[in-house]
């Protein structure tokens, strides 16, 4: 059995073992690609060159830049600033929470905070004003969903890297529009499913007066502008400017160092770098030449860009989309391309949406925070059994499947990209 068989194996069992022992995925491919090298001859120069320093320092400085706007409650007042916009129409507060939810994870931060966010936002919320709780974090979130291919974002980072390594254009706007489109008709159908425009008539209750933003919430505001503006207008890079931004709001008091350092998401970053590393072990043994040649044999030229979807959101329930399922799958994208006459560019997007709208499975952590939110309001066993909203958040990611799959099979997204 040669390396590439044998590589492809390991990724595979990190991926079993990690969802097994809840361990990281990438922490696993580590040890792994040392194991292979050992075996293997290889040295350790070879394997390290799997390691990314400039994806490592765009999700390192976007997230360390978020972390201290996120702790000074900057982000927290804009939504209930947002959220009050509606005044009594309050049967479009989902819609406020979809727009908020691609606000806050387009401007840098990225999906993986965003989504603990904005169910915390919508939950309460929603209840306040009586509209469906469930319904309102699902909506917000799938906005979280639309923006995270923002070229600001720490997904697109890895995406645009893993692209241009296949000689691809590394632009992620195309994959952005997708996403959004295939979320918005989600977001129709759970709207339509949950009666949204139904709204339970509350007892008047006293307005909350909410604070004005503060000195060092107009910085951190201001903060967000300059990153947004010198990436997408002066081609600065996110993770240096992310560190830039965050030390002078750092230095300007708007918020702590060691607690901002404590916020990045470590665990994702080391399993996003420590997948890529296996990934190079398994690019330069043949691994994806394999994998391709499987792929192959059960693609056509119709159901390419379908079956891949499919497949990224079947492994997106059980691993990590950014950490596992982009990694994997995006490398494939250009052998496919060529072999079955499809742009690489639309399977690239199918494969980032398949392992992104899945992810409302209560055994994700989308779906786990939305269900826990759910649980803490009053009566929440009689209004939202447990076992009805395990079945729905099951359904919703199966539903958002099936439009991925209908619209890719239409051939939606090739004509997108």
């Amino acid at each position: 059995m040669n390396l590439g068989i044998i590589s492809l194996i390991a990724l595979l069992a990190a991926i079993i073992i990690g969802f097994v022992r809840n361990a990281n995925v990438g922490i696993l491919c580590m040890g792994f690609s040392m194991v292979l090298g050992l075996v293997f001859g290889l040295d350790a120069k070879e394997i390290l060159s799997g390691f990314s320093s400039s994806l490592f320092i765009q999700m390192v400085g976007i997230t360390y830049l978020f972390a201290i706007i996120n702790s000074n409650g900057t982000l927290e007042l804009l939504a209930r600033k947002m959220v009050r916009l509606v005044g009594k129409k309050k049967a479009l507060i989902p819609f406020v929470m979809y727009i908020l939810g691609f606000l806050i994870c387009a401007v840098g931060p990225g999906a993986i905070p965003s989504l603990a966010i904005i169910p915390v936002i919508a939950i309460p919320v929603a209840v306040s004003a009586g509209i469906n709780p469930i319904m309102t974090a699902i909506i917000g979130d799938l906005g979280v969903m639309s923006g995270r291919m923002s070229p600001l974002t720490p997904e697109a980072a890895v995406v645009r890297e893993l692209m241009e390594d296949q000689g691809l254009v590394g632009n992620t706007i195309p994959i952005m529009i997708g996403m959004t489109i295939t979320a918005l008709i989600v977001v129709v159908l759970v709207y339509i499913y949950y009666k949204g425009w139904k709204v339970e008539k509350h007892e008047e209750e006293k307005e909350e007066v909410l604070p004005k933003f503060n000195g060092k919430q107009w910085l951190s505001l201001a903060g967000l502008i300059i990153l947004a503006v010198g990436v997408l207008f002066f081609s600065w890079n996110v993770g240096l400017t992310g560190f830039l931004v965050g030390s002078v709001l750092i230095v300007l008091g708007c918020g702590e160092e060691k607690k901002a350092i404590k916020g990045i998401p470590w665990n994702v970053i080391l399993m996003v770098l420590g997948v890529g590393i296996l990934m190079n072990v398994i690019s330069l043994s043949g691994g994806i030449d394999i994998m391709v040649s499987a792929l192959e044999k059960i693609m056509g030229h119709r159901t390419a860009a379908m079956i891949m979807a499919v497949t990224a959101g079947f492994m997106s329930f059980f691993s990590s989309g950014l950490g596992v399922v982009f990694p994997t799958l995006i490398p494939t994208a250009t052998g496919l391309a060529s072999g079955l006459g499809v742009g690489a560019v639309e399977l690239v997007t199918v494969i980032v949406i398949g392992g992104t709208v899945s992810g409302f499975t209560p055994i994700s952590t989308t779906g786990a925070l939305v269900m826990a939110g759910v649980a803490q309001q009053e009566n929440a066993e009689e209004k939202f059994p447990q076992n009805r909203l395990f079945v729905e958040l099951f359904a919703v990611s199966f539903i958002a499947l099936a439009v991925l799959a209908i619209m890719a099979v239409i051939g939606v997204y090739g004509w997108i990209a």
